[in-house]
């Protein structure tokens, strides 16, 4: 009997110690914190814009909707250059091909970033005529017609007043499916808001792009709000290939 009241005021000891010493200590306890969750979005494009002769790569990273500077980012064995301000960038007169793979990297040691696409340069185009040649009237369009590029998802153009002092409307779309290869440009596109006829030069900016484009620094053209993309692609991440095809122009008199 004395044994065992000898246990229990053991047992009870061994209890209420841990508390006692967890109170005398001042009732904290350490644990390792957890590591932070972040979102990363990662926009680019590699573009060969045959518009200014030459090839772009560039990028930009942000964590949590702040500029993110610690990535490596990649073209195949390029590596990028790091601008600061979480853009990554490189251009020259060449750096790929046309119709070349390319497998695009974003990586980081400090942070839980390991991202890896392919993309795909689309092949050579241009445009081939234009009808009218010249633009006479107010009331004309102009049927372009231009050759198709390989490995292309969707093609847009931009076609913009060369010094445009006098506000003309010019004219930026996403090309219709069924428009691929003749596309009309539309007559508001030599007329002011005020729907005053323009003269002038015209530029014609074509562009044919994979997956997905995004505007990169002293691009000549404007590119349409919405842009469709790669459905493979996850919803944070736009990244494509382009093809500028080479500059043409038209004169409205």
């Amino acid at each position: 009997m004395r044994k065992n009241l000898y246990m229990k005021k053991s047992l009870v000891f061994l209890l209420i110690f841990p508390l006692v010493l967890l109170s005398f200590c001042g009732g904290k306890r350490t644990t390792r914190p957890t590591e932070p969750e972040y979102e990363f979005t990662i926009n680019g494009v590699v573009v060969k814009d045959l518009s200014m002769g030459k090839d772009i790569a560039y990028f930009t990273i942000l964590r949590d909707s702040v500029d993110f500077d610690s990535a490596v980012v990649a073209v195949d064995t390029d590596t990028l250059e790091n601008q600061g301000g979480g853009i990554y960038s490189k251009e020259a007169p060449h750096l790929f091909d046309f119709e070349e793979a390319l497998t695009i990297t974003v990586s980081s040691a400090e942070e839980d970033l390991n991202f890896e696409s392919e993309v795909v340069i689309p092949g050579f185009f241009r445009i081939t005529a234009k009808v009218p040649d010249t633009v006479r009237s107010s009331d004309e369009f102009v049927a372009l017609h231009f050759s198709a590029a390989s490995n292309a998802s969707r093609y847009f153009i931009s076609v913009l007043k060369r010094n445009n002092v006098e506000s003309a409307l010019g004219h930026t779309a996403l090309i219709p499916w069924d428009k691929i290869g003749n596309y009309p440009i539309p007559k508001t596109t030599f007329r002011n808001i005020h729907d005053n006829y323009k003269t002038g030069i015209y530029l014609i900016y074509l562009i044919a792009y994979n997956k997905g484009f995004v505007p990169y620094p002293d691009m000549e053209f404007q590119a349409p709000e919405e842009l469709p993309k790669s459905v493979t692609l996850p919803s944070n991440v736009t990244i494509g290939a382009g093809v500028v095809a080479p500059l043409d122009s038209i004169k409205a008199e």
